[in-house]
């Protein structure tokens, strides 16, 4: 079968953040009331990516106890930076 011939990624690290991530409780307080909201999972995210070297802020001010995170991988050439939300 030509699947066996392919050179597949590791999933292996796929994995386990995505079993970190599913276990952290992130329900949306506007949908279930009583719901943790996101900002335990938007911590564990912003540690993440900046454990892998990417700069990492955490905004609170589209809602209030609602935070967004905001990673930036700079280059090196002088050109403009990519900035991914």
């Amino acid at each position: 079968m030509w699947i066996d011939t392919i050179d597949l990624p590791d999933t292996t690290e796929a994995s386990a953040l995505t079993s970190q991530l599913v276990a952290i409780d992130s329900i949306n307080p506007s949908l279930v009331e009583g719901g943790a909201g996101e900002r335990e999972i938007a911590g564990f995210v912003a540690k993440w990516l900046a454990g892998r070297g990417l700069d990492v802020e955490i905004q609170d001010t589209v809602l209030a106890g609602r935070p967004n995170v905001i990673a930036m991988a700079r280059g090196h050439g002088g050109g403009p930076s990519l900035r991914r939300i």
